[in-house]
């Protein structure tokens, strides 16, 4: 898949087709920097088909821990697990939530929800939100509560397919954003105050139905106003297909103002990061169906037009390129420029994007490793404390028998 000078032109050519993005010069060359990243399993042969990873030291070890979430199969039902690390080779499988109402996990999101000093997990699923309790030892499966955010679990409300955790209203603890793609709803539920299970939680419609499709969320202050604002991405739409939503003064009866970031074609998962190192940060939209990863720049007042670039075109082998399934903003070789990380399907593939030159270019494409797996949703931390981030991955192959969670050592740079 790394694409060198000789194939620039043509590439050119390609990736201008491409509309809603501008395209850079390709700069001086293409990189190829592909030192191997070491393959690690964490848990293989899990049989219950993986989708969703985060990282977090929910011990308090100094090590950190994988969470992952399992969508089922005919041989176990759908399960969240904690791998509890040893050691970089060695983790202890915790089980955290299990039975059918985790049907159709997507996300995994992180926070302490009951300001008890642990860090609790909330599972996007297909029929509700899942509040997973941590307990004080989080290591005690048997103290894991799970339960249904309050108004999350309507009649065919049918898929949540992402959730992040922040502060939005800055009173009684964090909330949950949650976008569902079967109701077309972007929404935010209020902490009714320190919350320890999903009673007494309240929906508020941040855009109630025309979010078509609605796929991904993240949340960043996007005007500087001190207050958390929410990105959205809605592959659906015909226009405004990633948005961002100004977070109002009063953020559960005031109306949330919808702007334009861009409209990519097939735009589902999103990332946030300061791609061009101007204090302000970027989204980072994949295209699956159109196999590319495309960013927007922040303008220098929010509400101005966002223009959009061309990160890269995956068209290698030329009789099926991977689609990109999940996008990541990290600091790969800590030269205080982010990187972005892409993880793809049919085939498999782990790749980090550099810029060439300028950040407006396309950006070189490096190997991390090219896989028999699927990757589904990945992760980016420091795993074995030595200063470099490493890649999580979920991963899925052609039976479930072989499906397994695996990190990837950064071999530094």
């Amino acid at each position: 898949m790394r694409l060198y000078a000789r194939g620039a032109a043509a590439l050119i050519f390609a990736v201008c087709l491409v509309p809603c993005l501008q395209c850079g010069s390709t700069g001086s060359q293409i990189f190829g920097q592909t030192a191997d990243w070491q393959r690690r399993t964490v848990n293989g042969s899990a049989n219950v088909r993986p989708t969703v990873v985060q990282i977090f030291d929910f011990d308090g070890d100094g090590k950190p821990d994988i969470v992952a979430g399992y969508e089922g199969s005919s041989a176990a039902p759908p399960s969240v697990f904690i791998f509890f690390q040893t050691d970089v080779d060695n983790w202890v499988a915790v089980q955290i939530g299990i039975g059918a109402e985790l049907g159709g996990i997507t996300a995994l999101a992180l926070g302490d929800l009951d300001a008890d000093g642990h860090t609790d997990v909330v599972a996007a699923c297909n029929g509700s939100l899942r509040y997973l309790h941590s307990p004080a030892d989080p290591r005690s499966a048997a103290g894991w509560t799970v339960t249904a955010i309050a108004n999350s679990n309507d009649s065919g409300v049918g898929q949540w397919s992402d959730a992040v955790i922040g502060n939005i209203d800055s009173a009684n603890g964090l909330d949950i954003v949650a976008s569902n793609s079967t109701k077309n709803w972007l929404s935010w539920f209020v902490n009714p105050g320190n919350a320890a299970n999903g009673t007494g939680w309240t929906r508020v419609q941040i855009d109630a139905g025309s979010r078509t499709g609605s796929a991904a969320v993240a949340i960043d202050d996007v005007d500087a106003d001190g207050r958390n604002d929410v990105v959205s991405s809605a592959p659906g739409e015909t226009s405004a297909r990633i948005a961002w939503y100004k977070n109002p003064t009063d953020p559960v009866n005031g109306t949330w103002t919808k702007s334009a970031i861009g409209n990519q074609p097939g735009a589902a998962r999103i990332a946030i990061g300061d791609l061009n190192v101007d204090g302000r940060n970027d989204v980072v939209v994949i295209n699956g169906p159109g196999k590319t990863v495309g960013w927007y720049l922040h303008p220098a007042t929010a509400t101005s037009t966002w223009t959009g670039y061309l990160l890269t075109q995956f068209v290698n082998p030329a009789q099926s390129p991977p689609a990109p399934d999940d996008v990541k903003v990290a600091f790969i070789n800590a030269d205080q420029q982010p990187d972005v990380v892409i993880g793809t399907k049919t085939p498999g593939r782990l790749r980090w994007f550099l810029p060439v030159g300028t950040q407006i270019n396309l950006w070189g494409e490096n190997n991390v490793r090219d896989l028999s797996e699927d990757v589904g949703r990945i992760a980016v931390a420091d795993i074995n404390g030595d200063g470099k981030p490493d890649i999580v991955a979920s991963l899925r192959a052609s039976t479930a028998d072989q499906d397994s969670i695996a990190w990837f050592q950064n071999p530094g740079f």
